[in-house]
């Protein structure tokens, strides 16, 4: 079948064609080169590598935004992604890589090196005469590389434009603001966008995938999947994408509206324990208040119940007074009785002789008590005497001496009190003194236990609290006599080295690290004692001076370490005293020692120190060891205990000689005090029992006064007992009327109390019934008893209930310190204490009757509407969408039928694309969800709305997520394209299947070069022709060696399909595909390259009538060649 290519007169006359390209710097082609196309179509004709890309791509640099251009793309395999021209290739004119001869390293070579410039320029032109050229400039300054360096600018004219216009450009310096005023009807832009929306407006190009798909075209050989091709290239991005972004976007106005309820929630749920517990709190304060104005009664009411009790007292005692006054007047009348009798007795007596026995009786009892005296006073002197160790003398005589014995005692007392007390002190001074040794030694022995420093324990512990003050170990700040010990075999001269070296031994040495710190702490602090120490420097500035074979430094070793050279140095430079053996040498030294420890510092200074013997180890602070000084004070502190002991028991003896000294004193003064005659009690023994004989004679010798005196003995006794029974009756009505006397006095000043406060009811009954509850009869006895009770009771419940409060309040400050925690906002400026109790609960009344109400309903409303809609339009559009895939292709198939894939005498072949479902896991999981988020849309039960919101969340969370994962499958949900697999059927003309091809996989490059070029084909009419299979306003399509793998056959077949649906085909190829290509077009040109750097153009005649190239000789050669 012979295809004829459409005729110009079919062009449409608002249609668009190419008509110029124009380039100058660009790749290897240096210079201006212009090539005028035609509108019938064109060839670039050359072989491989003489830059035919390199002019295609100067096309895509004008039309494709900068983030989607791919140079040179159609000769990289479908699998390769490497990319190896960009725009700094082609203004540099990059044209070899090259090994550096210095450096050695694989560097490109440029054409243009230095600052340079590029320009492009396409013209457009349609039978109507309209004219629209684009320009795209370019520039490098110096060296710059990058292609961030790469300066550029566009223009569109509306005019013929030729790029010599251009040329004041590049000699200004690259001044773009006097390219806009060189051309001012120019449409000028920076950027590429206003520019790109500029040409394709006017040049009828519809959508940016137009744009791309046009892009893509240029390596048709590359398109790679078909359903890749097809998903971005014949349908559009869904709308899915927006509509998701939209219930992204609005969410968050719902997950706001949610968050405000569950924070209004959260709130009333943290405040609501609070007002519960401020509540309980108000309960217990009233009823404190109440126990407290109870307690603030006890003392009025127990005043007031006293005064009941006291007038009820006074009654019962005034009535109590009349009984016992009854009784005096009876007990008076009893004594008169009784006395009158007695009286008629005793003058019977007297008239019977009893006067006489009256006088013996008198006498008798005078004498009586004369003898108790003495014998209480006799008793005295015999315990004295007892307790002197004497008898009691039974004479004056003998009673006279032991008075001077016992004066004699009184005087000798004083003076051994004195000599005792005496002895005693000395005592006492030894004792103390032996205390104060013994304590030191004591210590000594702890400090020498602690560590083998000979060094004194006062002195260590100073040290210790310098090192702990400013953060170092004691190890750290030696002292100097822990770093020296005399040698073994010197241990005679130990005491006399012991004395020069003494104020230098218990020296501190420090280093230039803890100086400052050191100094810094002993200048602000009071040490209380004596404290030499020594920087030690730098070892540069330590001398070490010579020394004679008997110098005292020879007799020590030096500990080694740190200090060590130091101490050296010092030694040898301030005691380098010569040991000497005898008085003679010792004068003659300019300085020296001796053993017996005098010391010669130079010729006029000598000193000898015995205020402690020379060989006294205790003194000695020398050495690594300190075993020996251990023993020395652990030995005197076990001596100076026992000599405590013994003095405490001596002074312990002489208090007690003291005491029994006064014991006795006490005992002679006893009997100083006492006369014979005080305890003489025989005479008046005597007289007594003269009298009773004499009375007891006159008695016996008359029965009548003996009758009449055991009447007058009775008589007596009833006199008494009747006095008795009146006084008796007397005290008692005494004491009751002091009784009325007090109570009437305590009950006025009762009364008159003005300080007494009136009872409350609430007292009045609360006390009644607490009083009554502990006694069963309240009387004025047991009432302060009972009030102190009942106060008691009061104060531990108000203890209690202030425990009960102080809890209750932590819990609410509590509960406002969560609150102000979480939300600090909504807290202001409200704090955490009680104080603020009025403005939180002000608050959860506001959540609880308005806030959470407001919120819940917002909530929902959005939930119900907003949320609803747009998931319901999500669903809608994913099913809307569907549905338009399946219409497009419907289209595309629709032109795919009119134009046969393959064809041969017998059989015409059409290919069909077949949409087909992929069933995708997470597609199916994300409708299911869309449901389950829409079920129960209207209703406002909370739970329903909770679990739709959980599952609307987590569906807006993964399609908001930036993570890897969830931007897949965000893309992979909502691109409605991925979910289809389109399926290429080649079918006959009666609709039998051929041959399946899914994605050209599996095909050999031609076939899937001609499924390739039929997709394009469709597709480009799809995008650029509409869906009213109109001719396309914008007619050229770029093929950059498309038909290198197909057929003669083929390539006619495609060339026609592009010219039956209106397109100009300009067509990159190699010279084999000429004649078969050469009835589609109506020019072309020769691109040739030159020492692989140069490349040039020339232009070939085409001879319209036959429809073919007039090829230069050469070139037709070529082309023989290759075709054959």
């Amino acid at each position: 079948m012979i295809l004829e290519p459409q005729t110009a007169s079919l062009f449409a006359r608002e249609q668009f064609r190419m008509a110029r390209l124009q380039v100058f710097n660009w790749g290897t082609f240096s210079g201006l080169h212009d090539i005028p196309i035609s509108e019938r179509g064109f060839l670039f004709v050359g072989r491989s590598g003489a830059g035919k890309s390199t002019l295609l791509d100067a096309i895509s640099a004008l039309l494709v935004p900068p983030q989607w251009i791919d140079f040179n793309a159609a000769a990289r395999e479908a699998d390769r992604s490497g990319r190896d021209r960009n725009l700094v290739t082609y203004v540099r004119g990059a044209w070899a890589e090259q090994k550096d001869g210095e450096s050695g390293e694989i560097a490109t070579r440029y054409l243009r090196p230095g600052t340079t410039w590029s320009a492009l320029a396409l013209t457009y032109q349609n039978t109507l005469g309209q004219t629209v050229v684009l320009v795209r400039v370019f520039w490098l300054r110096g060296s710059a590389n990058g292609s961030a360096d790469v300066k550029r600018h566009y223009l569109i004219l509306e005019r013929p434009f030729d790029l010599r216009e251009l040329e004041d450009f590049g000699q200004s310096n690259f001044d773009v603001r006097k390219l806009k005023q060189s051309f001012p009807n120019a449409f000028a832009r920076d950027e590429f966008r206003p520019y790109c929306e500029r040409f394709s407006r006017l040049l009828g190009i519809e959508s940016e995938m137009a744009l791309r798909l046009l892009h893509k075209t240029q390596s048709a050989k590359n398109l790679g999947d078909l359903n890749t091709f097809l998903r971005d290239f014949m349908l559009d991005k869904p709308e899915t994408f927006e509509v998701a972004n939209r219930l992204v976007s609005e969410f968050d106005e719902l997950n706001a509206a949610h968050q405000a309820v569950v924070t209004a929630r959260e709130q009333v749920e943290t405040l609501l324990p609070a007002r519960e517990q401020d509540q309980h709190r108000e309960s217990l304060l009233s009823r404190r208040n109440g126990l407290e104005e109870l307690r603030l009664g006890v003392d009025g009411y127990r005043e007031t119940r006293r005064i009941e009790l006291l007038k009820q007292q006074v009654a019962s005692l005034e009535v109590q007074a009349g009984g016992t006054e009854g009784e005096i007047s009876r007990c008076k009348s009893t004594l008169d009785n009784h006395k009158t009798t007695l009286r008629d007795l005793e003058r019977q007596h007297r008239e019977a002789g009893g006067d006489r026995i009256e006088q013996w009786e008198s006498e008798k009892s005078g004498l009586e008590t004369q003898r108790t005296d003495r014998l209480r006073k006799r008793s005295q002197a015999e315990e004295a005497c007892k307790k002197l160790g004497w008898s009691l003398p039974d004479s004056p005589q003998a009673f006279a001496e032991s008075l001077g014995n016992a004066r004699q005692e009184i005087e000798n007392r004083e003076q051994f009190s004195n000599e005792n007390r005496e002895e005693q002190f000395r005592l006492a001074g030894r004792k103390k003194d032996a205390e104060t040794a013994f304590s030191q030694a004591v210590k000594e022995v702890q400090a020498l236990q602690r560590q083998p420093s000979n060094v004194p324990a006062d002195m260590l512990e100073m040290r210790r609290d310098i090192a702990a003050a400013i953060g170092i170990s004691e190890s750290a700040l030696p002292f100097v006599g822990e770093l020296i010990e005399v040698k073994a075999d010197e241990a005679e001269w130990r005491g006399a080295i012991e004395r020069v070296l003494h104020g230098f031994a218990l020296s501190l040495l420090v280093d230039e690290r803890h100086y400052s710190a050191l100094a810094n702490h002993i200048n602000d602090t009071h040490l209380g004692q004596r404290l030499v120490y020594y920087r030690t420097g730098r070892p540069e500035t330590w001398q070490v001076r010579p020394i004679g074979p008997n110098s005292l430094v020879l007799k020590l070793n030096v500990k080694e370490g740190a200090y060590s050279d130091w101490l050296q140095a010092e030694l040898r430079q301030r005691f380098d005293y010569v040991c000497v053996d005898g008085m003679t040498s010792f004068r003659t030294a300019d300085r020296a020692i001796t053993r017996e420890g005098q010391v010669k510092h130079n010729k006029i200074r000598h000193e000898k120190d015995d205020r402690r013997n020379v060989g006294d180890r205790r003194s000695w602070v020398l050495g690594f060891d300190n075993r020996e000084k251990l023993a020395l004070f652990q030995a005197q502190a076990q001596e100076l205990a026992a000599t405590i002991s013994r003095l405490a028991r001596e002074i312990d003896a002489l208090a007690s000689q003291d005491k029994d000294r006064a014991d006795r004193a006490m005992q002679c003064q006893t009997l100083v005090s006492l006369q014979w005659q005080e305890i003489d009690v025989v005479p008046l023994l005597d007289r007594i029992a003269a009298i009773e004989r004499q009375i007891r004679e006159a008695r016996e010798g008359n029965t009548a006064l003996l009758h009449l005196s055991e009447r007058i003995e009775q008589q007596q006794k009833r006199v008494a007992e009747a006095e008795q029974g009146l006084q008796d009756a007397r005290v008692t009505h005494e004491s009751v009327l002091k009784k009325i006397r007090e109570s009437t006095q305590e009950l006025e000043s009762l009364l008159q109390d003005a300080s007494r406060v009136p009872l409350t009811p609430h007292q009045i009954t609360g006390l009644d019934e607490r009083f009554d509850k502990q006694a069963d009869v309240l009387s004025l006895n047991n009432l302060g008893k009972v009030a102190t009770t009942v106060e008691r009771a009061l104060n531990t419940e108000i203890t209690d209930i202030d425990h009960a409060i102080r809890d209750c309040e932590k819990i609410i400050e509590a509960r406002f310190t969560d609150f102000k925690r979480q939300w600090p906002m909504d807290a202001g400026d409200m704090d955490t204490s009680l104080s603020s109790a009025p403005d939180f609960f002000a608050r959860l009344v506001r959540l609880e009757t308005d806030g959470l109400p407001a919120h819940e309903h917002r909530f929902f409303e959005l939930l119900q509407n907003q949320s609803h809609q747009n998931l319901a339009a999500l669903a809608s559009y994913l099913r809307d969408e569907r549905k338009a895939i399946l219409e497009r292709m419907d289209l595309v198939n629709d032109s795919l039928s009119q134009v046969p894939f393959n064809q041969s005498a017998n059989q015409r072949t059409y290919l069909h694309i077949d949409t087909s479902d992929r069933q995708l896991a997470d597609v199916k999981e994300f409708q299911q969800n869309i449901q389950r988020a829409l079920s129960h849309a209207w209703s406002e039960d909370r739970e329903f709305a909770e679990a739709r919101f959980s599952v609307l969340r987590q569906l807006v969370e993964q399609l908001a997520s930036q993570e890897p994962e969830h931007r897949r499958w965000r893309e992979s949900v909502l691109d409605v394209r991925q979910h289809v697999e389109f399926i290429g059927r080649e079918i006959d003309e009666c609709g039998v299947e051929v041959e399946i091809y899914r994605s050209g996989a599996g095909k050999s490059g031609g076939q899937r070069q001609k499924l390739a070029t039929t997709c394009l084909a469709a597709a480009l009419r799809y995008q650029l022709g509409g869906n009213d299979h109109g001719v396309p306003m914008y007619a050229p399509v770029v093929l950059d060696e498309a038909f290198d793998k197909a057929d003669n056959e083929f390539t006619a077949l495609a060339m026609h399909i592009f010219a039956n649906f209106g397109f100009q085909m300009i067509v990159a190829t190699p010279l084999k595909s000429v004649m078969t290509l050469e009835p589609f077009i109506g020019g072309a040109c020769f691109i040739d390259i030159s020492d692989r750097r140069v490349s040039g153009v020339l232009m070939i005649e085409y001879d319209n009538d036959r429809q073919r190239l007039r090829l230069p000789e050469h070139a037709q050669e070529e082309a023989d060649v290759e075709a054959s």
